[in-house]
């Protein structure tokens, strides 16, 4: 399958380490004319001082351009944008009521949180996206290489926000944190970022090594004849002038509770009389560096394991046809099956019937200052801000939060537990096993706190180059359905 990258926005092929910066503008649509000429201008590229949204094909250059540009479109934006009545009923659900509305309990489970966003992560306490907050339409993200170009840029943007009848409700900036040894990207709570990308069929590789097998193009881009892998296509009845070549995204603002996680790993380092390192590599399914504990299980030394670059995802949890001399780990005695990687990447493992499935392209990076080493909670607001991008949002990403993370699973190694990094914790605290092959047991840890908290969320479209000009005419927001 080929896929012309040049009708792709490049936020789904990735923009690399070089950038450094990135600033989300969360927009509300004040006049529909002129939102759609905002549109159709950073399509083209005829705005103010060469504004023009980033594509896949771009990243392919040697020489990158400076500064990277994305717009994504809520449904409610689609609607402002004077998108037909007809075409807005074909939207899936999920996309149609978004976040807030979906993030529900289910009254049918008694024991479901939904998506997770409960409690401190309700959608009321949301400062984007939640109904409490201003409705969101459109989503302009800017990615840079340097600190200067992003306020450039921003500056352009916001006197084109003006000129064209959007509001920027609020913005929201990232920054990438880097290891002081090897330079690359952490996450908040101090994990290597990045590691496990999924290959898309018909899009260049723009990471490491994989041993997964990429996934359909269909479970990414939407329309173009793409097949999922359920040999269907997302796009349904939507006109292809709209969506070939689309993504969903569910773009969240997450913030990471530093201070608890590494209390915590002091806490159950010393119940489980064991390295606080190793007790944060079984919460992961990784060591912090990124090693994998089903490559590596035991620290190094008096530090944790480390594996050629080139070995990060050549790892499975069990033996199979094409790698018959894999470590077989069924029972989690290196990686836990309840360990956040394993959880939600199972891998070749066939849960619900069907391996190396549900993958989600991840676009996000952190936000917040770094807590300095052994400092107690500062009051700072940090964590993640980005997006998952899929084909689906209910069969992908809405899965993956409802079932594999807030469960609690009746499978062996995860009954009673839900993912540790980011899952919903039961009042009082979650459990977390760790297996072993001595009596009595597992080590059951508990007062797992909720380390990851929902600030904002919401659900988007990012149309394809073509999708973005079709939204612009007047053909694609009166009717035209070509």
């Amino acid at each position: 399958m080929t896929v012309d990258l040049a009708d792709v926005q490049g936020l789904v092929r990735g923009y690399g380490p070089r950038f450094e910066f990135a600033r989300h503008f969360i927009l509300g649509i004040r006049a529909g004319a002129g939102a759609r000429s905002f549109v159709g201008g950073l399509a083209a590229g005829t705005l103010g001082d060469g504004l023009k949204v980033t594509t896949a094909a771009e990243r392919s250059r040697e020489e990158r351009p400076s500064s990277c540009l994305n717009i994504a479109v809520t449904w409610p934006g689609l609607n402002e944008l004077e998108v037909p009545d007809g075409v807005l009923a074909k939207f899936p659900p999920a996309f149609r009521l978004g976040p807030a509305v979906r993030a529900g309990v289910d009254p049918r489970k008694p024991n479901s949180v939904g998506l997770g966003d409960v409690g401190n992560s309700a959608p009321d306490r949301w400062r984007v996206g939640g109904p409490n907050a201003p409705e969101v339409h459109i989503i302009v993200s800017l990615y840079a290489q340097f600190e200067d170009r992003l306020n450039d840029v921003s500056g352009w943007l916001r006197e084109a926000f003006d000129t064209y009848g959007l509001t920027e409700h609020c913005h929201r900036d990232a920054r990438a944190l880097r290891d002081a040894d090897d330079g690359s990207s952490r996450v908040h709570f101090g994990y290597r970022d990045g590691i496990a990308q999924p290959l898309i069929e018909g899009i260049p590789a723009t990471g490491g090594p994989d041993m997964q097998p990429p996934v359909p193009t269909g479970d990414v881009l939407l329309g173009c004849d793409y097949e999922n892998s359920f040999r269907g296509n997302y796009a349904g009845d939507l006109p292809n002038a709209l969506v070939d070549n689309a993504t969903y995204g569910a773009f969240r603002i997450l913030y990471q509770d530093v201070a608890a996680f590494e209390d915590l790993l002091d806490d159950w380092s010393k119940a489980a009389a064991a390295d606080r390192e190793l007790i944060a590599a079984k919460l992961m399914g990784r060591w912090r560096n990124g090693t994998p504990l089903v490559l590596a299980p035991k620290m190094a030394g008096s530090k944790p394991p480390i594996v050629p670059e080139g070995d990060l995802n050549a790892f499975d949890y069990a033996p199979n046809d094409d790698h018959p001399a894999f470590y077989d780990d069924a029972q989690g005695l290196r990686c836990p099956i309840g360990a956040h990687a394993r959880r939600l990447n199972p891998r070749g493992g066939r849960v619900m019937g069907k391996s190396h499935s549900r993958r989600l392209v991840r676009r996000n990076m952190p936000y917040g200052p770094e807590l300095p080493s052994g400092a107690s909670d500062d009051g700072e607001d940090r964590g993640l801000v980005g997006y998952f991008l899929c084909g689906d949002l209910e069969t992908q990403w809405e899965f993956i939060q409802a079932t594999w993370v807030n469960q609690d699973l009746a499978t062996h190694g995860i009954r009673r537990t839900r993912e540790p990094i980011g899952g919903a914790q039961p009042a009082g605290g979650g459990t977390f096993a760790i297996p072993t092959n001595q009596s009595p047991g597992p080590i059951m840890l508990r007062g797992l706190p909720n380390l990851v908290i929902t600030r904002g969320s919401a659900y988007c479209l990012l149309p394809g180059i073509g999708g973005l000009r079709h939204l612009a005419s007047r053909s694609g927001s009166n009717g035209g359905t070509s």
